[in-house]
């Protein structure tokens, strides 16, 4: 049995009304990026059909697919001609019956959508001729269940053709990347920033990444860890990133030398948060996207969260971890396969300098009052942050 086109279906695009056809328009051209010439992609009444060639590698693109934002779910289908015979639908599910004997499933139903009115069988006799047949054909091997299947032959008839499938795959879901603009992600290389560019990518953001070096205490390692994570989430946007990577050592050591160590980590995080609002507005990206989750570490307890946030002056912040456990990050990070990535041993700019005991509760007051220690030189060493900025297009 070979299945020949891939049958695939969106959520979320269905409800947009007038802009519907521009979100749908969006993931045709994602899914066609994606695939390069490997396929064909084309449309029908809120679905897309991806016919693979003979010359293509049908697990290779499932698998491509399986990657894209705005997709909720995909089907492996045999396609037949709208004119095909009942003779050769039958035939047809046999071989899908066939591979369901093989995977040891003998309770099955047949359920017909038929969004062509056109075609002159209806779908409940089309079930009832298929299942018939399937039964007559394998005798004692099969039995029916509305209710208790294992597997379900699914007939949908179209247009111009007709489905045949046996599998339901799910997808990302979200929005096409490229719907919702470009955002910074501040990259740090440990498991949560990395599953919060992938969240924000599924909600159609194109993300870029921003981070920071501090020699000697992050070494090549630590940029080569930050490149894989950029490079892996990239397939899952299908289309090129830039990662910005700016020197801090000397921001750190003006921070060491002027202002209380309890306050030096949320300092840092401010700064670091204002130099990648700069950046944003450089480049025109829209929002900063950070791996923040409330109460996780002593820099994320609401009250230092806003400390750090009021460094920003005008562009929103997104924190899709805000409220996850770690676990459910985890979670995430093993399914996009980031993790084994994000566990590799490498120090970011962040852990140079730590307190021993960070504030858990500052103040906006205080913090500024702590930063104004470091003028006039912090704006100098903030411009020559920027003017050595070095970009990796990946």
């Amino acid at each position: 049995m070979q299945y020949d086109a891939l049958l695939i279906r969106y959520d979320e695009i269905a409800i947009k009304g007038r802009n519907r056809g521009w979100f749908e328009s969006l993931l045709v051209n994602n899914i066609r990026k994606a695939l390069d010439s490997k396929a064909t992609v084309r449309t029908y009444r809120g679905r897309i059909v991806i016919e693979i060639g003979e010359k293509s590698n049908f697990e290779e693109v499932k698998k491509q697919v399986s990657f894209i934002p705005g997709i909720a779910g995909f089907s492996p289908v045999i396609r037949l001609p709208l004119d095909a015979s009942m003779e050769t639908i039958e035939s047809t599910a046999l071989l899908l019956a066939d591979r369901a004997l093989e995977l040891g499933l003998t309770v099955f139903r047949v359920s017909c959508t038929r969004p062509n009115k056109q075609y002159p069988v209806k779908s409940p006799d089309v079930q009832k001729n298929i299942a018939a047949h399937v039964l007559r054909n394998r005798d004692k091997m099969f039995t029916v269940s509305m209710k208790q299947f294992q597997w379900n032959l699914e007939i949908e008839i179209a247009n111009k053709d007709i489905f045949l499938f046996m599998e339901r795959v799910k997808g990302i879901g979200g929005l096409p990347v490229g719907s919702a603009g470009e955002v910074l992600t501040l990259l740090s290389g440990g498991l949560d920033s990395p599953v919060a560019s992938f969240l924000t990518m599924r909600r159609g953001a194109v993300v870029h990444y921003i981070s920071f070096y501090s020699p000697p205490f992050t070494g090549e390692e630590s940029m080569q860890k930050l490149e894989d994570l950029a490079l892996h989430l990239k397939k899952f946007q299908g289309r090129s990133t830039r990662l910005h990577i700016l020197p801090f050592m000397d921001i750190q050591l003006l921070i060491k030398e002027r202002c209380f160590e309890n306050y030096r980590t949320v300092l840092f995080r401010r700064l670091m948060f204002r130099l990648a609002e700069r950046i944003a507005d450089k480049y025109g990206y829209k929002a900063l996207v950070t791996g923040e989750s409330l109460s996780q570490v002593a820099s994320q307890t609401i009250e230092n969260i806003t400390c750090i946030n009021d460094a920003v002056d005008h562009l929103p912040v997104i924190r899709p971890l805000i409220t996850n456990e770690k676990n459910e990050t985890i979670v995430i990070a093993r399914n996009i396969e980031t993790y084994e990535i994000s566990i590799r041993p490498a120090v970011d700019s962040c852990t140079a300098f730590m307190p021993k005991n960070p504030v858990i509760r500052g103040t906006s007051a205080k913090a500024a009052q702590e930063e104004a220690k470091l003028h006039p030189l912090l704006e100098e060493l903030m411009t020559k942050s920027i003017e050595n900025e070095k970009v990796i297009n990946i």
